[in-house]
């Protein structure tokens, strides 16, 4: 197959595009300008860091394509209007280049949980769930969303809702795992919260999954691990794989809401994106970010294999064969 993906050198990407050269398929990474090829370095792949604002590039390089996976997108910004540029309109460029097409690709789109929001009244979060995000970055993903359904009459689109997504090569449960190995773990807000998580190789499942199911295209799934967990949960499991029993600490929201606007006038002044800001602040306190994958296991086919324990356990593996740790 020829295959494009856009972000395909970031995290879930390079083990996508690892797992598409494993079966041999013709593989294509679009990646904004000024990007490296990272974890893709000496991939048989084409790698073209044209990135995905002219239109004309994007017809080019869809061209004879068969799936499209479009996974480029930012988490943090300098401005929300940053967000909404690359989140929803590069969205829209893709659908309209896969559209341009003499044969539309198969799309599948990755979005997040953040274009849903969290729990209320306890419920789980499904595909139907009436959306309301907290953040700039859930909004922008939630109208990449409505831009995907509105091109499904021309393209064979599927949307992909994905929870915290872990694994080896990720940078931020890194920071937690060296923490721990330090004994000490850290929580923002509540150690008793609810979260639907996923390991980077059940992401890559479904992503292919979706990509190959017929009945999935004009469709929109949660995909997670059936299992919440508990953030206390995760910190334990994440003890138990490096050796530890770390000490808890739970930092209240009044503080880390000021640690995140003392993180914003620094980024500001730096220009440059904050990495903890007030809005990631009140999704991160929420008590339950929790869905309901039962429509991906059932059309999809797919089985998440990775519970927090194992996950946690082949995360550290990896990072101590990689002398992160």
């Amino acid at each position: 197959m020829r295959v494009v993906v856009t972000g395909g050198s970031g995290f879930i990407g390079s083990h996508l595009i690892e797992a598409l050269v494993g079966r041999h398929d013709e593989v294509l990474c679009l990646e904004r300008p000024g990007a490296r090829p990272g974890w893709l370095e000496g991939r048989p792949i084409r790698f073209e860091p044209v990135g995905i604002e002219r239109d004309e590039l994007l017809r080019s390089a869809f061209r004879g394509a068969d799936v499209v996976f479009h996974l480029a997108a930012l988490t943090e910004a300098r401005v929300p209007a940053e967000l909404y540029a690359v989140n929803t309109e590069g969205t829209r460029r893709v659908l309209q280049a896969a559209a341009a097409q003499p044969r539309a690709p198969r799309v599948v789109l990755a979005s997040s949980l953040a274009a849903l929001g969290p729990c209320r009244a306890g419920e789980p979060l499904s595909p139907d769930t009436v959306p309301c995000p907290l953040s700039h970055y859930g909004q922008s993903k939630l109208l990449a969303e409505a831009i995907a359904h509105a091109y499904s009459d021309r393209v064979p689109v599927t949307v992909l809702r994905f929870p915290s997504v872990y694994g080896p090569r990720e940078r931020a449960v890194l920071t937690f795992f060296r923490m721990v190995r330090w004994g000490i773990a850290v929580s923002v807000g509540d150690w008793d919260r609810e979260v639907s998580l996923l390991y980077a190789a059940d992401a890559v499942e479904a992503l292919l999954a979706a990509a190959a199911a017929e009945r999935a295209a004009g469709r929109t799934y949660c995909v997670a691990h059936p299992e919440p967990v508990s953030w206390r949960r995760f910190a334990e499991a994440a003890g138990r794989a490096l050796g530890r029993r770390p000490l808890r600490v739970m930092v209240p929201a009044p503080a880390a809401r000021l640690a995140a606007a003392a993180c914003e006038t620094a980024a500001r002044l730096g220009r440059r994106a904050a990495i903890l800001n007030r809005e990631r602040v009140r999704e991160l306190t929420q008590a339950r970010w929790v869905c309901d994958p039962s429509r991906a296991i059932a059309e999809l086919g797919i089985r998440p294999r990775f519970g927090v324990e194992q996950g946690a356990a082949a995360t550290v593996a990896w990072c101590r064969e990689a002398r992160w740790l």
